[in-house]
């Protein structure tokens, strides 16, 4: 036997209408001039009464309980004005059972408690779900760049020793430029900022409305310290820049770039000079000495 048939079925009172759907500003005179014509004994408009300050206020429910001398009284309600246009509203008649025990009241106040907390527990379990799904790909993000073993297709991380004050960016816009960056982490000063550019013949570029050749979609950032390095790749891991999402992780030495016969000093005097645009708005420092 089902839950539902075990339950016992209420009576209904057959001299009595329930309606729904009731104009909020409805009064019960208004609601037993409706069914004027049909002997009407009694209209109930249920309200709530709330208080404000001194002053007390009366809220309709937006539903009534009509009672009529005999069955057939209710019938012809029913049958005459049931789905009809009451004031604003299309009203809805049934007839009405009689009012919940205590018991019934009980049990319905437990129902409604276990439903709310079932609800509560699914939206705290999908927050979580969320939460970690999240989490796992910031980690599967911040995991340092791999490539692929030429001899059998494996990935595997570059060969070298991680760095203790240079980034690396990978999925970046092709026009951004060292300006750009410099722009984004100006409050972590940045020390150099070296951004490869594509290799692009002469005649192509002189066709091209944009006179600047396009970037390679990475780019090395190096700071004063090593705990700026990082705070760089907890900021700005997953920031989106010109519309794409910016993957930042820390370099590796044997990936920073380092022309061929300068000194560490060169290397960065040149950085500097592809960042004087950005430095003459303060953004970046010049290193000294």
């Amino acid at each position: 036997m089902s839950t539902e048939e075990s339950k016992p079925v209420k009576p209904i009172i057959e001299d009595r209408i329930y309606v729904s759907n009731v104009d909020f500003k409805a009064t019960e005179d208004e609601l037993k001039e409706l069914f004027e014509g049909l002997k009407v004994t009694e209209v109930q408009i249920p309200f709530k009464e709330t208080k404000r300050g001194e002053k007390t206020f009366k809220r309709h429910l937006g539903f009534a309980f009509v009672q009529f001398e005999t069955k057939d009284e209710a019938d012809k309600a029913i049958e005459e004005y049931n789905g009809k246009k009451f004031q604003r509203r299309n009203i809805f008649i049934k007839k009405a059972v009689p009012p919940p025990t205590e018991e019934e009241k009980k049990v319905r106040i437990e129902e409604y408690r276990a439903k709310r907390e079932e609800k509560k527990q699914a939206e705290k379990a999908a927050k979580a779900e969320k939460e970690a799904a999240t989490s796992s790909a910031k980690e599967k993000s911040v995991k340092p760049a791999t490539t692929k073993s030429e001899s059998n297709g494996e990935e595997k991380v570059p060969e070298g020793k991680a760095s203790t004050d240079t980034i690396f960016i990978t999925n970046l816009d092709y026009k951004v430029n060292v300006k750009t960056l410099n722009a984004l982490f100006k409050d972590l000063k940045p020390k150099w900022i070296h951004v490869p550019t594509r290799k692009v013949p002469l005649r192509i570029l002189k066709r091209s409305q944009n006179s600047k050749p396009f970037n390679k979609g990475i780019a090395f950032i190096k700071f004063a310290n090593e705990e700026t390095q990082k705070k760089a790749v907890a900021e700005f891991n997953g920031k989106e820049v010109n519309g794409r999402e910016i993957i930042v992780d820390i370099a590796i030495d044997a990936r920073i770039p380092k022309d061929s016969g300068k000194s560490e000093d060169d290397l960065e005097a040149d950085a500097t000079e592809g960042t004087t645009e950005a430095e003459s708005n303060g953004a970046a420092e010049e290193e000294s000495g």
